[in-house]
């Protein structure tokens, strides 16, 4: 599973890899063992996928993906699955990407940011996030994303689960404001184009759905804001791309069994996790084909480098 790349136009962001990074991880990979999606697919709908067998995955529609990573994958003639949430396809913005880059931008590294957002929030809405968010919630979250910091996984908590939209909102936006920034600069170069996606359909890649929106939470709305949700994301993507969309990413990993139920519904036969951690304790790792486990390339580029280092 891919999100950020930097390279050229595309500034160098928390958790963002350089196109040889990327290659890097191919090749450790092998690219003998990644199958296109259809093959993936056919495995998945056979029950017959093999524990070598790996397929890659690119969630958000960014157009830092397209730039820095498509020419990795044509140099060693692979396809991918690419997940998209299509508000920003048709005029919207999704704030939550326009956030990351103006944190990720503007201040010396993300400790600062936080810093400065911990503060605000007390200030302007009188929570405090040290309190609000219990330490014992904090290492359970990092037990499925040790990546993470335990600043980052503070700030997910504090965003997700305890501030409200408009609240979290305000806050971020008096920040962005306070710089003389616009979303809309910020939002500049984020996304691909209907274009862009249209390319990778018709040259072998496959385009899933990952939501409308990309709430947060999405496995917690009503159902009838889930439907929505997907629903006008399989619209867009069937316009765009001249077919249904037959997979599909849960965005934050949220989704619920009325999520699953919703994607059947729609004609979607294969669905993707965002980490290796079963949704329930003693469940399997890949309880079905709509919960499908991936891995987040940060967990692979420590085992890169270590490799680097010994040789």
């Amino acid at each position: 599973m891919f999100h950020h790349f930097h390279g050229g136009r595309h500034p160098n962001v928390q958790g963002s890899i350089s196109q040889q990074d990327f290659e890097r991880i191919i090749r450790f990979l092998d690219p003998r063992r990644i199958l296109t999606p259809f093959e993936w697919l056919e495995k998945v709908h056979e029950g017959r996928p093999n524990a070598s067998d790996l397929c890659l995955t690119f969630d958000d529609g960014l157009l830092s993906q397209y730039e820095i990573a498509l020419p990795v994958l044509d140099k060693y003639r692979l396809k991918a699955f690419w997940f998209v949430y299509s508000c920003v396809f048709e005029g919207q913005l999704a704030k939550f990407e326009v956030y990351r880059a103006f944190r990720s931008r503007f201040f010396p590294d993300v400790d600062a940011f936080y810093e400065t957002f911990f503060r605000s929030v007390s200030e302007e809405l009188g929570v405090n996030a040290h309190e609000a968010v219990p330490e014992a919630e904090i290492e359970r979250f990092r037990k499925s994303y040790p990546f993470y910091s335990v600043n980052d996984v503070r700030f997910r908590l504090l965003r997700d689960r305890v501030l409200t939209t408009a609240g979290y909102e305000h806050v971020m936006d008096e920040l962005i404001q306070a710089r003389g920034l616009r979303l809309t600069d910020l939002a500049a170069d984020l996304w691909m184009s209907n274009d862009h996606l249209r390319r990778l359909s018709g040259d072998g890649h496959v385009v899933g759905l990952h939501s409308y929106s990309h709430p947060m939470v999405l496995g917690g709305l009503a159902h009838e804001r889930q439907r929505e949700e997907y629903e006008k994301n399989s619209v867009h993507l069937k316009r765009v791309c001249g077919t249904a969309p037959i997979v599909a990413a849960h965005p934050a990993n949220s989704y619920s069994d009325q999520t699953i139920a919703i994607l059947k519904g729609l004609g979607v036969r294969c669905g993707f996790r965002a980490n290796m951690a079963p949704r329930r304790e003693g469940e399997a790792l890949n309880p079905s084909p709509f919960e499908l486990a991936r891995e987040d390339h940060a967990n692979i580029m420590p085992a890169l480098n270590e490799r680097g280092r010994t040789g």
